[in-house]
């Protein structure tokens, strides 16, 4: 009995769906927003939304080209429970998406969510509309058993198999748990497969292919690529006559075979366009294309008529097989790495085994009705059903290549209509490497379903837990500065000393919250260099998104750690301040107080090294001085009163921990100072504790020579530090130099 087990997935399936509808808020799933302002426009316009460019002035944007059946049924519920009360808009996130990795828990929301979420009014229409999804996913794992088990009638085993393959992907999990189309045109689609290769086993009558075509229908009114379902159904039409009698056909069956062909496809088309013609035909009549894919083109990512702004094609594609499997939110959450290379080698095993069992053909015997009614004994084979599932999957790749020489879409939900097809081939090409393989090729999905909660959605969309104030303050004294009255620094801790040019800085900071408010505040940080100026920016609501200052609660303690990108063209090494800045919703800054309570002119909490892509690190020469000078560059002529540049590059040689100041004097013929050009390195943005052994750093000085007489000086340069006076190794004579006026 294949019956309870099928019974217990689904079962299993619902509990996790459970889990994972607690852990994702409502508009976290690819196009949440867009999808849901379909449903509420047909609710609220009571019609279709525009297509083109005028989709762009509504809500629905991109996804007004979509046919219609998901939104239509989760209209009941919304029609029913209404779409405002309490509002259920989207409210967007400013601050998405991140360029966080997928690992990283960075502003992965596409939304912010204050408030509670009661199951009243719209909030109870969208868990509505995410309880479709729910019913898609069942009908998927269903009709995965029920295609399977036409393929392998004799092993029910392999059948339960491909359909815990499917409920336990995670990404199949992940699109029944949120607001899309995605699952129910997997269902669908799933369903016609089935249907074509009941009617290849059990043979064709006109109410099979009349369903055939209703089902395909049904489908393609969910998302329109399923309507590539038509090739493998055209070649089982056309071709399956010739895989029943052999190849050649006699001379006196063509006739009957091209009769028989045309009275199939008649029967399949009928169903087909009872159910989705008329939405085909709408949208052509009203928009010229019945597909309804320009919509599209409106979208910051589609290049439709630039196809050369497509980059690295086999990335793309890689990530749409990553995606298939698990990639949750906007597609912006997601495993490590290392995961999706392991699943690239079980699908290589299937691969393999696939191909053994696809070739060579194999015939089975089977008494079949024809359409008439009549009885013939037929040739068919398990091979062909095989050959028009994987007819299935690559024409969805083809198209969606197609698909992306026109938009930014490397998305493996959009192979969702060869899910089911998918399935069976994978189990297929498992069993035939080897049987007991194919009985645990679902364990590694099942590992992933249940670690995405807790390892990846939990920590995405759930904000960090409070800590004890004893805890942040155990090894450093708080800063105590205060931004307005809600909240008050008490640590800042840069993850790194030094970067690089095009890396990221990590910045932990920790802060206790003060009084309740009601704004919506956001933090920055500013890397902040020479003549003060921002370097690189970053801000977002605190707690990297996940916690909104309307909601905090007074007296609590939390950190963050926010990644700051360093722009790759970074001009100049140095040591750059860190500031923190607190802004209103109008984006101004709040005024910032010191711990014992006067306004704070700047919010400098922390310094970092910024290393250029130019900095040249060479061999520290041990045996030299502590600080060498490699070359300079200066004026032979200095002007009274005029200022001049002149640069001196440095070579460190062995660390320090002072920071030195370097003199620079216009020394007479009897060995008096006239004139002193003293001061800090790179103008005090780059002190020598922080250099790296090795490290050349040009140090410009603009220098302004006054009191000096006409006449030959020697130029002379050195360190020495500032607090005691101490020089640092010798002086350096770079020459004479004229000064005039």
């Amino acid at each position: 009995m294949t019956r309870y087990p099928l019974l217990s997935l689904l079962l299993i399936f619902t509990l996790l769906w459970g889990v994972y509808v607690w852990l994702i808020p409502p508009f976290e799933g690819p196009d949440g927003p867009q999808h849901w302002a379909y449903v509420v426009w047909l609710v609220e316009e009571r019609t279709f939304p525009p297509q083109g460019a005028a989709a762009w002035q509504t809500n629905v944007q991109q996804e007004a080209g979509q046919p219609p059946l998901y939104y239509l049924l989760a209209a009941i519920p919304a029609a029913l429970w209404g779409v405002d009360n309490p509002p259920a808009h989207f409210q967007p996130n400013p601050y998405f998406p991140s360029a966080a990795p997928g690992t990283v828990p960075d502003n992965k929301m596409v939304a912010v969510y204050e408030g509670a979420r009661p199951l009243t009014g719209g909030w109870l229409s969208l868990a509505g509309a995410r309880g479709i999804s729910l019913l898609a996913g069942w009908l998927t794992i269903v009709f995965t058993f029920a295609l399977a088990r036409e393929i392998w009638p004799e092993k029910p085993r392999l059948a339960v198999t491909a359909a815990a393959l499917v409920a336990f992907t995670p990404q199949v999990l992940f699109l029944s748990s949120v607001v899309s189309n995605d699952m129910l045109a997997a269902a669908l689609s799933t369903a016609t497969s089935w249907q074509l290769a009941r009617l290849i086993r059990q043979g064709t009558t006109g109410p099979r292919l009349l369903g055939l075509g209703v089902l395909w229908g049904l489908a393609a009114l969910s998302k329109s690529n399923a309507l590539l379902l038509g090739v493998p159904i055209g070649l089982a039409v056309g071709g399956w006559r010739l895989v029943v009698d052999g190849w050649p056909l006699a001379a006196g069956d063509w006739r009957r075979y091209g009769r028989e062909s045309l009275l199939w496809g008649g029967w399949i088309a009928l169903g087909f366009g009872l159910v989705a013609g008329w939405w085909y035909g709408r949208v052509w009549w009203l928009y010229g294309s019945p597909l309804g894919t320009e919509v599209h083109c409106y979208a910051p990512w589609a290049y439709c008529d630039i196809p050369l702004e497509r980059h690295n094609p086999l990335a793309q594609w890689g990530e749409v097989v990553d995606s298939t499997w698990a990639a949750f939110g906007w597609g912006n959450i997601k495993f490590p790495g290392w995961v999706y290379g392991l699943g690239w080698l079980w699908l290589a095993a299937a691969a393999f085994g696939l191909g053994r069992s696809i070739w060579p053909y194999t015939p089975i015997s089977t008494r079949v009705p024809s359409i008439h009614g009549r009885s013939a004994k037929r040739e068919r084979g398990r091979p062909f059903l095989l050959f028009l599932l994987l007819i299935a999957l690559l024409v969805q790749g083809v198209a969606l290549e197609g698909w992306m020489r026109q938009v930014t879409a490397p998305h493996g939900r959009l192979l969702f209509p060869a899910l089911g097809a998918t399935a069976v081939l994978l189990v297929t090409g498992w069993y035939a490497w080897h049987p007991r393989l194919a009985m645990v090729a679902w364990g590694p999905a099942l590992f992933l379903t249940l670690a995405a909660p807790w390892l990846l959605l939990y920590p995405a969309y759930f904000p960090s837990r409070p800590l004890a104030q004893e805890q942040v303050l155990a090894e450093q004294p708080p800063i105590g500065w205060h931004y307005g009255d809600f909240v008050q620094l008490l640590t800042l801790t840069p993850q790194s000393r030094s970067v690089r040019a095009g890396e990221t800085l990590r910045l932990q900071s920790c802060w206790q919250t003060g009084v309740p408010t009601d704004g919506l505040y956001a933090v920055a940080y500013q890397l902040v260099g020479a003549e003060n100026r921002v370097v690189t920016r970053r801000q977002s609501y605190p707690d990297l998104g996940r916690r909104l200052t309307s909601q905090w609660l007074p007296g609590q303690v939390y950190c963050e750690t926010m990644g700051v990108a360093v722009p790759p063209d970074l001009a100049q090494t140095g040591v750059y301040q860190i500031e923190l800045l607190w802004l209103d919703e109008q984006g101004e800054r709040l005024p910032a107080y010191g711990a014992d309570g006067p306004p704070l002119t700047t919010t400098f909490a922390g310094m970092v090294r910024l290393q250029a892509e130019s900095t040249v690190i060479g061999d520290a020469a041990a045996d030299q001085p502590t600080i060498t000078l490699a070359q300079y560059t200066l004026p032979d002529t200095w002007i009274i009163g005029q200022t001049q540049a002149m640069t001196l590059t440095w070579q460190l040689n062995q660390p320090v921990t002072t920071d030195y100041t370097v003199f620079i004097h216009f020394r007479t013929a009897d060995g008096q100072n006239s004139f002193a050009g003293d001061g800090p390195p790179l103008a005090g943005w780059y002190p020598t504790s922080w250099w790296l052994p090795g490290e050349l750093v040009p140090d410009r000085h603009e220098i302004t020579p006054a009191d000096l007489a006409p006449g030959l000086y020697q130029l002379v340069v050195g360190w020495y530090d500032p607090l005691t006076g101490t020089r640092l190794g010798d002086e350096i004579q770079l020459g004479e130099i004229i000064v005039r006026r």
